[in-house]
């Protein structure tokens, strides 16, 4: 069984968004021992410039890179590698059969990553060239690795 560790940046605070992913945990469950380790975000100044939230992000990569498991690590990210589904699942596949068997994605803060976080992922990832919440990132990323779990196993998307 595969392990995957999501690492971000913040908690979930909507109701909605936790029992997203609470169904997505569940339903990963025979297919993917998954952890969740949150790091608090930085604080950001009233009207921050760009300097603040490089430095923000620079502060919230640290804390990231404390807690980062070992395994390959992918990075989300707008600008990062799209993928096709069937893609992800060979991707996902490939890491469990002839590499290490653990990944952990992050996802930064709602300011994006640091250029730490990003040097040291393995991949930078793309879930879509639209952004979106941080919070809602989670959800998305959790729907993906079902549709890759359900495709790996050649098993009907729950719908």
């Amino acid at each position: 069984m595969m392990e995957c560790t999501i690492l971000a940046v913040g908690g979930i605070k909507h109701a909605y968004l936790k029992d997203g992913i609470a169904m997505f945990e569940e339903w990963l469950s025979p297919y993917v021992k998954l952890s969740t380790i949150e790091v608090p975000p930085g604080k950001e100044p009233k009207n921050p410039s760009s300097k603040d939230l490089d430095a923000l992000k620079e502060k919230e990569g640290v804390a990231l890179m404390e807690k980062m498991p070992e395994g390959k690590v992918v990075a989300l990210d707008s600008k990062g590698k799209a993928m096709k589904s069937e893609e992800f699942a060979s991707y996902l596949e490939d890491i469990k059969n002839y590499d290490v068997g653990k990944i952990c994605f992050v996802i930064g803060g709602s300011h994006g990553l640091s250029r730490d976080v990003r040097k040291r992922a393995n991949m930078v990832l793309s879930l879509s060239k639209m952004t979106f919440p941080h919070q809602l990132t989670r959800v998305i990323l959790l729907e993906q690795l079902y549709r890759a779990m359900k495709i790996l196993h050649n098993e009907p998307y729950h719908k």
